[in-house]
Parts: structure tokens; sequence; C-alpha cells
């Protein structure tokens, strides 16, 4: 039997917000990832759509990246959708700190490398890429137990030697 102070979970307090915004933070990462994988020279050429050509102004294409690229998107999109299907605290924190790792360097990168575009362009890029960090650490932010809330290890069930309720 699982006995926790649900009282104090931050996952419960906000799950609709939680659960919206991880499968916001997915929605673009499973779309631009499964066009790479699955069109890799066409993502290239193309990305994000119309004439911004972001990703051939860069560099010459070469399609074992671009498919890694894709693949390890739709990767972070599979564990950002069953963060949110699942929403355990610990592992909403896993994908949104593994999602940071990502996207911190591809900020600073896009920051400092605004030649190859437009300033219209630079201007798109860098608000989505600001967004989507901003929408992470809020959600890391809201899975942040206060200290008054934590239950202390002794006082939380064993079942199967996980520890309940110190999450």
């Amino acid at each position: 039997m699982i006995d926790v102070n649900e009282s104090g979970n931050p996952i419960t307090k906000r799950r609709t917000e939680i659960r919206a915004g991880l499968l916001g933070l997915a929605a673009p990462v499973l779309i631009v990832g499964g066009w790479a994988l699955l069109a890799p020279h066409n993502w290239y050429e193309n990305f994000p759509v119309g004439t911004g050509h972001w990703i051939s102004s860069l560099g010459a294409y070469q399609e074992h990246l671009v498919r890694d690229f894709g693949s390890l998107y739709l990767a972070l999109g599979l564990l950002l959708v069953f963060s949110a299907v699942v929403l355990d605290r610990l592992l909403v924190q896993a994908v949104l700190g593994a999602s940071l790792v990502f996207q911190v360097p591809h900020f600073i990168f896009h920051a400092a490398n605004t030649e190859p575009f437009s300033t219209a362009n630079n201007v798109v890029n860098l608000v989505l890429l600001a967004a989507g960090l901003a929408l992470t650490a809020m959600l890391l932010g809201m899975t942040a137990r206060s200290a008054a809330s934590r239950v202390a290890p002794e006082q939380a069930k064993i079942e199967g030697g996980i520890g309940y309720g110190t999450r």
C-alpha cells in the first residue's frame, strides 16, 4: 500500500499544468525529430518552413548527423510524453534536466551565431528557443518540493524495496 502525503507533492498540486507543459515541449520535438529522421535531406533544406533555411545556412549536409539528431529528438520527445503520462516527480525532473542539457548550449550557439540569418529569422529563432528554455525551467521549478512538504524517509512506507513519499 502506498502511503504518501499527496498534499505536499508538487506534481499532484499542478498535475494539469505540468502535463500540458510537458506535452507542449514534446510536440515540436517529436515533429522536428520525426521530420529529420524520416526525410533528412528535406529537413536540412527546408527547416523550419518556407524560406528560412536555418539548417542549410550553417554548413554542408551530412545525412548521418541529421538522422542521429532526429533519432535523439524523437527519444527526448518520447520521454517527455511518457513523463507527462506517468507524472512521477523524479522522472519529470530527470527529463526536464536532460532537455536543458540540450537546450542551453543550443540557445547559446544560436545567440552567438546570428550571421547566417536575417534579423527576422534570428528574432523568431531566439524567441522560440528562449520560450522553450523558460517553459522547461518553469516546469522544473513547479516540481520542486518545499522543505515543509518533504516526508522523512522513516515515515514513508516501503513496498518491494521502493521508498514512497521520499521522491
